[in-house]
C-alpha cells in the first residue's frame, strides 16, 4: 500500500468523505467544540452550523475527487497525492493559525489527522518505484 499512490488517493478521499459526513451529520457538535463560548448565543450556533455544513460538503468534495482519481495512470496519480499533500499542509497550517491566535479551539485530532494525511502522501508521492 505504501509503494501505491493510487491506494493512497482512494484512503485520502474515503477518509475525506467520511470527514465530510460528519461535519454534515454533527455541524453542532464541531461547532460547539471549536467554540464552546457560543453554547448560549443560539445565532452564533446557527452560523457555526451553517459553515460546518459548507465545510462537510466541501471535504466530501475534495474526498470524492481524490477518490475517483485511483484509476488514474501511475504518474497522474503521484501528482495528484503530490497536490494533496500540499493542500493538507495548507489546511494543518491554516488550523494552526486559528488555534494559536485563539480564534477557535480547533481540536488536536484535526491536527493529527490532517498532519498524517500530509506526510503519507507526501512520501508515497516522493517514492520512485509505484505500482
Amino acid at each position: 500500500m505504501l509503494h501505491s499512490s493510487r491506494a493512497i488517493l482512494a484512503l485520502n478521499g474515503t477518509l475525506m468523505i467520511i470527514l465530510g459526513g460528519a461535519f454534515w451529520m454533527f455541524p453542532e457538535f464541531f461547532t460547539l467544540l471549536m467554540f464552546p463560548d457560543f453554547a448560549e448565543n443560539q445565532q452564533a450556533i446557527d452560523v457555526g452550523v451553517a459553515l460546518r455544513k459548507n465545510m462537510g460538503a466541501g471535504c466530501a468534495f475534495i474526498g470524492v475527487i481524490l477518490f475517483s482519481c485511483q484509476s488514474s495512470p501511475k504518474s497522474t496519480a503521484q501528482r495528484l497525492l503530490f497536490s494533496s499533500a500540499i493542500g493538507f499542509l495548507l489546511m494543518v497550517t491554516a488550523l494552526l493559525q486559528v488555534k494559536l491566535s485563539g480564534q477557535a479551539d480547533v481540536p488536536l485530532f484535526i491536527l493529527i489527522f490532517f498532519s498524517a494525511l500530509c506526510v503519507l502522501s507526501l512520501f508515497v508521492a516522493s517514492r520512485r518505484h509505484q505500482e
